[in-house]
């Protein structure tokens, strides 16, 4: 049966005991198990729940602030890689939002992964999650990096292992331009991630269901349904375009997107 505080089919004890041993494991760089041995098959609510008590973790033991969200999973070329056929969402809090040309400490992530994509800037709030007022409410979008690191050893694992994680987001950097929506048609882009010089993986704006600003509007209404609407000045992640790959260590990563500019960020394996 369904815990009644939560709405879920696993007990709040369960789901603060686990929150609390990724927020620690994030805090504190380490490793745990896959929290999928410990839910029903597939059971998608109590892994978002888990994700929401690890971001109110964060938000009231480091003081942290919501900024934005990230929608991931939403390039089919991922799906088929890691076995999963629908998107997920974690949260971006403001101590992991980092300017273009930053050096990310290694030493502050078990595993570091790297993927590029839109990000979308909001001027106003989303209280309808159909295209048309989600497109009224973007401000601008931008290049970004996704800085991706996962609290287990080992790949993905299952949906509810990412989603509990945070979707697997550990930060984000934006990049140097804004453009206006609407500006550049984000179904054409091509998108280029090198690492010193050498291509790591690229793609094209459709991969991302098959225009990035779908994955806004999924979450939107994902967010209308679960009672946190999409708020005036969040940032947005879309998706990766291409694939998601180990970030190299101690060389230049660029990414450009066409017509939208570049996002640059080191890993410093020194840091």
């Amino acid at each position: 049966m369904p815990d009644e505080r939560t709405g879920v089919s696993v007990d709040q004890e369960t789901v603060t005991r686990i929150a609390r041993e990724l927020f620690e494991a994030k805090r504190d760089v380490y490793t745990v198990p896959y929290v999928s041995p410990r839910l029903p098959e597939r059971d998608l609510d109590a892994a978002y729940a888990i994700s929401a008590e690890f971001a109110a973790l964060r938000e009231r033991e480091l003081g942290v602030k919501r900024v934005g969200r990230k929608v991931g999973l939403t390039n089919h070329l991922v799906q088929q890689r890691v076995g999963i056929d629908e998107p997920d969402y974690g949260i971006i809090h403001d101590d992991m939002v980092h300017a273009s040309g930053t050096r990310l400490p290694l030493s502050r992530y078990n595993r570091l992964l790297i993927e590029a994509e839109v990000a979308f800037v909001l001027k106003s709030d989303i209280l309808d999650a159909t295209r048309e007022s989600v497109e009224a409410a973007i401000d601008y979008v931008t290049p970004a990096f996704e800085v991706v690191d996962f609290r287990y050893d080992g790949s993905v694992g299952q949906i509810v292992d990412t989603i509990a994680d945070n979707a697997g987001c550990s930060g984000i950097v934006l990049g140097e331009e804004q453009h206006p929506y609407g500006e550049v048609d984000l179904t054409k882009v091509e998108m280029v991630i090198t690492g010193g010089g050498t291509e790591i993986t690229r793609g094209v704006g459709s991969n991302v269901l098959k225009d990035p600003v779908n994955a806004v509007i999924w979450l939107a209404g994902t967010a209308l349904r679960t009672g946190e609407p999409l708020r005036a000045g969040e940032v947005l992640l879309s998706g990766s375009i291409g694939y998601i790959e180990p970030w190299p260590a101690d060389v230049e990563c660029v990414a450009t997107i066409t017509g939208l500019g570049r996002v640059v960020a080191t890993a410093d394996s020194k840091g």
